[in-house]
């Protein structure tokens, strides 16, 4: 058998081409993007190498869910709170932005493990409870913790991500596993707000820490720390023209020098932009931050817009 250090150049290209077809299949796309009458919507990933990599974007649409089927299903078998819940969804969509540690290709073959495993608990999730819960974060949680063990890899694998779920009317309720609190502008005010810590509550990284052992979650061994519990934050967009930003790190370390992009310049791109869709305001952060400086890291953005 031929080692792979040993493989041609040609060869290994090829691979890695390869590699990246199959890996950005999960990745979604423009036209598939979710729509809701209040809320002027648009997010994209900058690879910093390739166009597969660390960062991961999940647009949660639950109309893909037959959202309808399962509700009269519901009401057939007499669970009229498991049809309302369902049906609750049907004014939303979720959304789900993670950060790999590092920017290599590779790095998207955890994003891909994590992909496949929310959305494969969203389906259990919607068929249990009505409604994606906090209980399916701690099991992932776990299973990146049992299943990512140092004994197989070099590295521990570092996650962060941010899910939320946007309302039609503006409000956004989100978890957070170590990854870095929504942006807001205000119309009202044209500024960007600070949010306050009661509502950016966040739990550690995934998989660093085992999830609080309850029957819901597989058998781990005992351990001397276990995370707290997943906290559901909310945040209302209370104006229209109001605009959120989910993102990752990508944006918040982006520097020239010492002198940071959003420290000096995001506020006033947001001004300037405005005005315009999601996706150009979308497309003025990014020209801005080529402009600044060169990028070092894979660039997640998604931007929410109240009409």
């Amino acid at each position: 058998m031929t080692k792979i250090q040993d493989w041609p150049q040609e060869a290994l290209v090829e691979e890695i081409l390869h590699f990246q077809d199959v890996a950005a299949l999960i990745l979604p796309r423009e036209e598939n993007l979710p729509a809701l009458g209040n809320i002027d919507f648009f997010a994209a990933i900058v690879p910093y190498k390739g166009f597969v990599c660390g960062d991961h974007l999940i647009v949660l649409n639950f109309a893909e869910y037959n959202l309808q089927d399962k509700i009269a299903r519901a009401r057939e078998t007499g669970n009229d709170l498991l049809a309302a819940t369902l049906a609750s969804n049907i004014d939303r969509f979720g959304i789900l932005i993670a950060d790999v540690a590092g920017h290599r290709i590779s790095d998207s073959v955890t994003a891909n493990y994590l992909h496949g495993a929310f959305k494969t608990g969203v389906s259990y999730e919607l068929a249990c409870h009505g409604q994606v819960t906090a209980g399916l974060f701690e099991m992932l949680n776990t299973i990146f913790y049992n299943r990512m063990a140092p004994e197989f890899l070099k590295t521990k694998p570092f996650v962060t991500l941010i899910y939320g779920e946007v309302l039609n009317d503006g409000r956004f309720r989100f978890l957070s596993a170590g990854h870095p609190p929504p942006i807001v502008f205000s119309q009202k005010y044209d500024r960007i707000v600070a949010l306050g810590d009661e509502c950016t509550r966040s739990s550690t990284p995934l998989g660093i820490i085992p999830s609080q052992y309850h029957v819901d979650i597989e058998h781990f061994d005992p351990v001397a720390i276990t995370k707290d519990r997943y906290s559901v934050n909310e945040i209302h967009l209370l104006e229209q023209g109001d605009i959120m930003l989910l993102y990752t790190d990508g944006l918040t370390d982006h520097r020239n020098g010492d002198v940071m992009f959003c420290d000096t310049m995001l506020e006033h791109v947001l001004r300037e932009a405005k005005a315009g869709t999601a996706k150009d305001i979308f497309e003025a952060i990014r020209s801005e931050m080529c402009s600044f400086g060169a990028m070092s890291d894979d660039l997640t953005i998604a931007v929410f817009k109240k009409l």
